[in-house]
């Protein structure tokens, strides 16, 4: 009897123990869903645009000044001294002249050869002399200035000759046969009258003094030159 009470009890205890583990296998919790992940967001900004280059005029060149009036900016003409065309000519005044030849050079004339004059050899194949003479303006010609009344150091009655002896007339002293007075007149080297002045250089190294001269249609610097 008491061995069938022991044999209950034991299998009741392992009922029990059935029943416990049972329930304790029932007691695992349950796995949470997984939580959803976020969508990214839409920060991206709008690019930035280039500025355009801005534009700019070009300056001009301002224009080269001219050698002949002695202002500078190109090349200065040759002076036709010492030159010689293909016919060993200097070039000169309807001396014959080809393409090989110079085609432009310099003489002096006026006062003292005070100023310039351009030969040209022309398509007609000689040199043509330009009217009148060019004088620098950077010069002055206070020397030659036009008297407004009668210079008594000039010979009354007397009409100079150039390259004549001029005696003792103190040099920068215009005269002609109205002893300086703009219409009187001068004789040329060859003794032709013409409309103008001379003056009486300084001595030259003979120790002569002689006149210079030059007509008044251009080719003497006054009154438009600086001085005047």
């Amino acid at each position: 009897m008491t061995k069938r009470i022991q044999t209950v009890q034991a299998v009741g205890a392992m009922a029990l123990v059935f029943v416990l583990q049972a329930c304790g296998g029932s007691n695992n919790g349950m796995t949470g869903a997984a939580g959803t992940t976020g969508s990214a967001g839409s920060g991206s900004g709008v690019a930035g645009t280039t500025g355009s280059a801005g534009t700019g005029v070009a300056g001009t060149t301002g224009a080269a000044g001219s050698s002949a009036t002695g202002t500078g900016g190109t090349a200065a003409k040759p002076s036709c001294i010492g030159l010689l065309t293909a016919g060993n000519m200097e070039p000169a005044k309807n001396v014959p002249c080809t393409p090989s030849d110079v085609q432009v050079c310099t003489r002096t004339c006026g006062p003292e050869k005070a100023g310039l004059k351009d030969e040209m050899c022309t398509s007609a194949g000689s040199y043509s002399e330009m009217s009148g003479c060019t004088f620098d303006g950077t010069k002055d010609f206070a020397c030659y200035k036009i008297p407004t009344t009668a210079n008594t150091a000039c010979p009354a009655g007397v009409t100079p000759q150039g390259s004549m002896d001029c005696g003792t007339v103190p040099t920068c002293t215009v005269c002609n046969s109205l002893q300086g007075l703009a219409g009187g007149q001068y004789l040329d080297s060859g003794g032709a009258a013409k409309s103008g002045y001379c003056v009486c250089q300084a001595a030259d190294a003979n120790g002569a003094r002689k006149w210079s001269c030059a007509s008044d249609n251009g080719s003497w610097p006054c009154p438009l030159g600086k001085g005047c």
